[in-house]
Parts: structure tokens; sequence; C-alpha cells
């Protein structure tokens, strides 16, 4: 029988999560726990032989065999650092440390020893490097806070990170590390003579490994050439992650001379030099340094330095050269190769590196997301953040970047304008100067159309850029507007000025997207597009570009129309109708691959939008859930279809600005969104295996987009949403262990979300005590009401607080709030403390009752209400003895209003049951 495949380093990712959070189970749970946590069965059946190798469940893991789960245990007990040895260091070839076997000696250098080292224990073949620390490194402390880490680092899985495997003291008590073997030379040699851009591409994926690493809270605090290696297939590997910090003698309890704190002079920030605390901007500037010695063969300063106190002055007192003019090398006069390279990081990549070293980190880029996408805009010709965005600078770059177009733009409309003025004083001339002007005029509408609206969705991803893209439209509107009063009714300047109408709609009134939020132009300008669209459309509806804009235009009625008072959802339908009709008889006809990516793809978007308009709890719909999961079934093959399309999508990926989410990335992102929203339905439904199902599938398609684009806020954010759902499916299919498990995924998301989008953003605002419902009831599911309670105390006051801003009038915020005092009141009262309990279930009846006599029963979210109020009622009958009888009854009225909607199943059906036999 053959062996199984060896897992990868993302699966040890999984496993490592999955164990520790199954070690916080009672040992009777541990199993059903990873069972239903929806994971691979090969990272489930490593982690059930982890568990059933567990002693008492205690400790922490890092691989099979690991000496690692001791190791704080270990240097507790450890008196002092392991004296030095009488005679010379042990030969570690031939050595067996944890599940390794010592090869051979690879390298050696201030820290201690590396050597290539094989799996020993049979559990499968691979190798891996050993990095020995030399003695002094006080290695009890070392490894309690690498113990500390070891949680964080082992979710450090990126292709660009070299994977930590173990950890642990070798038989003479010497702290040593297993990492993944890397086989490359440093980057420095290995971007020597590269072009340019292969350059900044390599760095490039350096920067997206340290990005990943800060939003899991990790600074490396040791980026020099020699941990990062480039390997035989051009793949970037940073080493050492997480190494730094573990040996770093200012970390709490260390005693360590503080000259031995763990970083290189000339690669280290000021701050890091002077002994200051350090956080992310210390990377950033690390990044900097090296971004500048790749791309000019120097340092930016101390380059005289021969000593590390000379490097460390030259890090605090010497600003670094622009990097355009350096001197030569040497005194030679320079070639002309060295004065091209040196001409080309004039301008832009100038201002991004001395950015990136700027001695107070308050000045240095925010991010290194930021710093990335600085460089991805260079490379694409795209303006840059580190200079000003001056409408001269946006514009020189889109000349620079266009130039043929825009000289036949200037001539165009030079020539336009003469041929206009022809026809207004050579009256004898009028046909052949209006057939004239009308050939110009085509001329230059087709290079004003390239020119204008490329330039403004460029504009729009820099910061306030999306006023600026809205007075660059509104501007190229009204100089169209004038042109096509010399058109007559050319159905190609009707479809422009259609488009034109549409994007600015979109821009001022999408609520599915970041918008400008201005309703009522939105409106005007929806209206207009779809008025000259109609015009145009029997002669162009051939021309995919405009039908995709025409079909956005009726999305974005459809949209506004939901969000009147009171809601219009049917004719918000019909529009959507509309959109589809035009969609369809396009596709019948485009033989334009990209074009048809396009038209499935505002196809799929509008079917979305009008399942919604069908069914959604927690916005205007129809309330007909049959009708939506129909119209999320046709969204599902539509986004299906997209998926065949893979080398289109790749190929317009290509050719997208780097700030753009890629093509394939959003279809698995919006197919996951489908399941998700069937899940709901499912549930509404009390049809929980199809909504387990769903759910499940929900998170299975997002989890692919996060690993294959791990830094988009959208995918993180849908990854947050989905893994809250699937706690909300699991809690009513009452498996409490799988609901802990994804309610503790969502607020780990949102956690890392909160982390790197700010204290002022909705993850840190509102999202945690949304997310505080599902988890809350999880851990009160699995007996743990303290931490239960811990979570729901900052969510009360903020729901009350909202409900009061809303005045009563949001009937999600009512129903929330519901459920909320009824599971306070439950894990209060599982804690003894029954005056409270009573209060908070009189508390729930206050705020459901009203609200389940207000709602219509063709309300969406009717028949959720009635639920929650029986639930309320139920449990309130126990707590109040004299008043039982009426609450139970008043609970099975609530029950039959349920069932009058949809029958009542499975653990709805349950509950009504058990309250009549109670």
């Amino acid at each position: 029988m053959s062996e199984p495949a060896p897992l990868t380093p993302e699966q040890w990712a999984r496993v490592r999560l999955l164990f520790e959070q199954a070690l916080a189970q009672a040992p009777a749970e541990r199993q059903a726990y990873v069972q239903a946590s929806g994971e691979a069965a090969a990272v489930q059946a490593e982690v059930l032989s982890l568990l059933l190798h567990t002693s008492g469940g205690q400790g922490g893991f890092l691989a099979p065999g690991s000496a690692f789960a001791a190791a704080p245990r270990a240097a507790a007990e450890a008196a002092a650092p392991p004296s030095a040895p009488a005679g010379p260091p042990p030969s570690r070839i031939g050595q067996r440390l944890g599940a390794w076997g010592v090869v051979s000696l690879l390298g050696a250098g201030g820290m201690g020893e590396v050597f290539l080292a094989q799996r020993a224990d049979g559990a499968f073949e691979g190798e891996a490097a050993i990095k020995v620390l030399k003695r002094g490194m006080d290695s009890a402390a070392v490894l309690q806070r690498f113990a500390h880490e070891q949680q964080a680092l082992a979710r450090l899985a990126h292709p660009h990170i070299a994977r930590l495997f173990d950890a642990g003291l070798t038989p003479d008590g010497v702290p040593y590390f297993v990492m993944e073997l890397v086989r490359g030379q440093p980057i420095d040699l290995a971007c020597a003579g590269l072009p340019l851009a292969q350059q900044l591409n390599l760095f490039l994926q350096l920067a997206d490994a340290v990005s990943h690493a800060h939003r899991h809270l990790l600074v490396h605090r040791d980026l020099k050439p020699a941990n990062v290696l480039v390997d035989e297939t051009g793949q970037v590997k940073l080493l050492d992650f997480g190494i730094a910090k573990a040996l770093d003698p200012a970390a709490p309890g260390a005693t360590v001379d503080t000259a031995q704190r763990p970083f290189t002079p000339l690669y280290a920030s000021p701050e890091q030099v002077r002994g200051e605390p350090v956080g992310t901007s210390t990377d950033i500037y690390s990044l900097g340094v090296l971004l500048y010695q790749l791309l000019t063969g120097q340092r930016p300063y101390g380059r005289e330095a021969s000593t590390p106190l000379e490097a460390a002055r030259a890090v605090l007192e010497e600003e670094p050269t622009r990097p355009s003019r350096l001197s030569p090398p040497s005194a030679d006069s320079p070639d002309r190769a060295w004065i091209a390279a040196r001409r080309r990081l004039a301008g832009d990549l100038d201002n991004i590196l001395l950015k990136a070293l700027e001695k107070p980190p308050e000045r240095r880029y925010p991010s290194v997301d930021s710093l990335a996408t600085d460089l991805r805009a260079h490379l694409a010709g795209l303006p840059v953040s580190a200079r000003a965005p001056s409408l001269g600078y946006l514009a020189s770059k889109f000349m620079v970047r266009h130039k043929l177009p825009v000289a036949l733009a200037g001539l165009g409309l030079l020539a336009l304008l003469g041929g206009l003025g022809a026809t207004a004083w050579q009256a004898r001339e009028a046909r052949l100067a209006r057939d004239a002007a009308q050939a110009r005029l085509a001329d230059a509408r087709g290079v004003m159309h390239d020119l204008v609206f490329r330039f403004a969705d460029s504009v729009a991803y820099l910061p306030g850029g999306m006023k600026v893209k809205q007075e660059l439209l509104q501007d190229t509107l009204a100089s169209l507007q004038r042109l096509a009063q010399h058109s007559g009714d050319d159905p190609a300047v009707l479809s422009d000025l259609s488009a034109l109408h549409a994007r600015l709609a979109e821009l001022q009134g999408n609520d599915n997207s970041a918008s400008l939020d201005l309703p009522q132009q939105a409106k005007a300008h929806a209206d207009a597009a779809i008025r000259l669209g109609q015009r145009a459309l029997p002669q162009r509806g051939g021309d995919w570009r405009f039908v995709n804009w025409l079909s956005r235009a009726y999305v974005v009625r459809a949209q506004l129309l939901r969000g009147q008072a009171p809601p219009q959802v049917q004719p918000a339908l019909a529009a959507l109708d509309e959109a589809v009709a035009v969609l369809d008889k396009a596709l019948a006809t485009t033989q334009d691959e990209e074009g048809r990516v396009w038209l499935l793809g505002g196809l799929g978007s509008a079917h979305i939008t009008a399942a919604q308009l069908h069914y959604a709890s927690n916005q205007p719909s129809l309330n007909q859930p049959p009708a939506a999961l129909a119209r999320f079934a046709q969204a599902q093959r539509v986004y299906e279809d997209l998926l065949k399309l893979g080398p289109t999508l790749k190929r317009m990926d290509e050719k997208a600005r780097p700030e753009e989410p890629k093509a394939g990335h959003y279809v698995l992102h919006q197919l996951a969104t489908i399941a998700e929203s069937q899940a709901h339905i499912h549930l509404r439904n009390d049809e929980l295996e199809a909504a387990r199902a769903s759910a499940l599938a929900a998170v299975s398609r997002q989890r692919e987009v996060v690993e294959q684009d791990p830094q988009a806020v959208n995918w993180r954010d849908g990854w947050m949403a989905k893994n809250n759902t699937l706690a909300l499916v699991l809690l009513r299919s009452g498996d409490a262990p799988g609901a802990l498990f994804a309610a503790q995924r969502a607020r780990e998301a949102q956690q890392a979300l909160a982390a790197s989008e700010g204290p002022n953003s909705r993850w840190a605002q509102q999202v945690p005590h949304v997310l505080a419902l599902q988890h809350g009831r999880a851990l009160a599911a699995s007996g743990r009401h303290a931490e239960a309670l811990a979570l729901y105390q900052p969510a009360l006051p903020y729901f009350i607080q909202a409900d009061k801003a809303a005045k009563g009038q949001n009937p999600v915020l009512r129903r929330r709030l519901g459920g909320l005092h009824t599971w306070v009141s439950r894990s209060q009262w599982a804690l003894g403390r029954k005056d409270e309990a009573r209060d908070q279930a009189s508390a729930a009846l206050a705020v459901l009752r009203p609200l389940a006599q207000g709602l219509p029963a063709q309300a969406a979210g009717y028949r959720d209400v009635q639920l929650l109020l029986a639930d309320a009622l139920a449990w309130a009958a126990p707590l109040q003895p004299a008043q039982a009888v009426a609450l139970k009854k008043e609970a099975q009225l609530a029950y039959d209003n349920a069932a009058a909607v949809a029958p009542l199943k499975a653990d709805s059906l349950a509950a009504q049951q058990a309250l009549n036999g109670s």
C-alpha cells in the first residue's frame, strides 16, 4: 500500500490551529470537535493521531515528534542556562534532534550553525534545515519566549515564508529550530544583472511575505539579504521569521547583554539602534534599505562604515542619498549602463525609497501593503502615493503610458474644432465640412473614451480619488454632450453618453461597493443611462462594453428603488429583468472571450441582486424563498461557466491594475456568497442538513480565495462572515464544538482585520459585537457560560444604543437585541445569577413582543421573529412560575404563527414539542 502524501506547509498550519483548539475542549469532546471542523481528511487524521499521544491535553504543538511541546515546562524548570561544556562542542553530524537526523553542516554564523537534516521517525520523507544556536543565548529564556509565540507562528502559511517546523533542546541543552530547507542564493546576488522590473517583482514577493506576517501581528526585525533567498525557480523565501523575536534580549524577563540584540546594524531602523520599542514600521525601514541596495548596488548611507559602531552611527545621523544622484562606485568614469540605471530611478523610485527610509517612523509608509502598492503602480506606469497627486503629475503619468493616443487626441480635437469652425464660416461647403467633422468626431470620441475613462479609473484608487473621478467624468460628459450636438442621433455617441451616465450612477449610488452615497444624483444618471442606452441598443446591442454598462445602470436603478422609503421591490425586480434580457441577448452573439467574461459577470450579479429581492432577512424583499433559491441557482451556473474561462480570466488579470481584485478570485468569492445566501434560506425553512452543506461550501470556496490572495480585505472579510454563518448553522444543528470552532475562526479574522485596518474601522467598532452573538452562544452551548457573558457584556449596550439611535425602527437590530437578552439570561441563570437572569428574560420579551406584533406576516423576517419570541417565552416560563401557563400559551401561539409561514421542522419542531410536553 502506498504511503500517504506528506502534508503541505499550509496543511501543517491547519493541523497546528485545530490541535490547539481541540486541546481546549474536554477530552471526551475532542474527537467530535475535530470531525466537525470541516478540515480536510488528512488534517483531521493528523490531529486525531496527535490527540491520542497527548498526555493531559497540555502544552503546545508544532509538528509530530516535537520537543517544543515541553519547551515551556523545560524553561520553567531550568534553574540557569546550561553551563558551557568543558571540551569542544559535540559533533552534530548523525545526532537525532526530535524527529530529525542531522546529516551535514550547511553553514555557520554569529548565532550558531545550520545543518541539513532528514526526517528520521518514518512519518514521511523530507529534508529540513536545523539552526543550532551557540551557547550563551540563555536557552531557557529563549525557549520560553518562543513558546509564547508558537500559536501565532504556526499560522504563518505563506508561499514566500520558509516554514518553522519544530524547536527544542539538543541533548546537551542547546536550543535548536527546525525550518524548511531552502536552496537558493541571497536576493542581492539573485538580482544582480536583472532588469529593473524583474528586481522589483522579486522584491514584491518579499513584501507580500512580510505583509502576511504583519497581519498576524508578527515583526521580523532582521531583514537582510542573507535572510531572503531566491530559489532556482525564482521564488523568494524569507527565513528566520519569529526567531529574531525569540532571541531578543529586550523581551520580558530577558537578562542578556543588550550588545547581543539580534539585528544587523546596516539594515536596522533608527529605533532598533536606539533600543526603543519596535513595530511594523521597523520592517518597512529595513525593506527600504534592502530595496535601495538591490536597485543601486550600494547602501543608502554608511558606505564607508567598517565597524558596527560606525554603521549604527550612520543609521542615526546620515540621511540617505537620493538614489538617482548616487556617485559612481569607483573613481573611474561610469559607463553608460550605470548612468541609465540611475536615470531609471529618478522620480517615483527616488520618492518611494526615501519615504520608506524616513528616520521618524510616522513619516514612513503606514504599511508594507502601501509600499508594495506604490511599487506595483510604478511598474504599471500609474501614479504613486509617494508623490503629491497633483493633476499635472497624474496627467503626465497618463501621457507617458499613452503617448500616441494623447497626441492623436490633441490633433483630433484641434482638427475637429477647425472643422466645426469651417462649417460656420463656409456655408457653401457645409455638407463636406459636416461629413469631415463627423469623421473627426468619431476619431476624437474613440481617443477621449480611452483616455478619460482609463485615467479616471486610475485616479479612483488614490486618496480622495473617487471625488476626482466624479469631476473628471462630469467634465467629460459635458464635453461629449457638446460634441454630440453635431452628431445627431449617432448610436456610437449615444452609447458613450449612456456609459458615462452609468459610470457616474455606479460611482454615486452602488450599495454593493464603495460609492459617494449620493442617491438622488445616482438615480438621475441611471435613468439617463437607460434612456440613452435604449435609443442606442438596436444598433449597438453587439457592443459588449456598452451592454455591460447599460446592464450596470439597470442594477443601480434596482438598488436605489429597493432603498427608497417605502421600498419599491417589484419595480426593482423589473429593472433587473431588463438587465438580464440585454445581457442574454448580447451573450448570444458575442464571440470575444473577454467580452463574455464581462457579460457573464454582469449576468451573475443581476441574478444575485434579483434573488435578494425575492428573499433577504435583513433588507426589503418579496419574502419568496423558493424564487430566491431559483435565482441563486441561476447565478451559480453563470459563475461556474465563468470559471471555465480560466485562461481568459488570467489574461485579463495580467492587464489589470495591480490594486484591482483578480477576476478568478472574484468569481470564487461570488460562488461563496451564493452558497452562504442559500444556507440562510435553508435555515429560514428549518432545512438544517441543506443549510449545513451550503454553509460548508461557502467556507470552502472562500478559503480558496483567501489562500490565493491573502491580502485582499474583501476576501478576508468574506472569510469572517462565512465562518460566522457556519457557526449559526451548526448551532441550529446542535453541533456546539463545530460551532465554536467556526466562531473562533470568524473572531480571529475580525481581529486581524481590526489590526490591519485600524481602530476606527468597522471591524474594530461594530463587527466584534455582531460576532459575539454566535461566538457567545457557541461558548454557552459548550458549557462555558462565564466566557459567553464576557462576550455578551460589551455587545449588549452596543445593541441597546444602536436600537435607540434607530428609534426602534430597524427590525434586524431589534431581532438581534431581543435574542441577545435571552442568551444573556440563559448564561446568567447557569451561573446562579437568577435575579439578573429574570430581568434579562423580561427585557427580551419587551423587545420581541412589539416587534412580532408590528411586523406584517408577509415580511421576510416575520417567521424568524416569531421563533425568537417563542424561544424567549418558553425560557421565561420556568423563571416566572406565576405566569408560566400564560407564557407557554403565548409561546405556542408564536410557534403557530411561524408554522403558518412555513411548516416547523428539525429544531423548531423539537422546541415546540418540548413546550407541549413540559
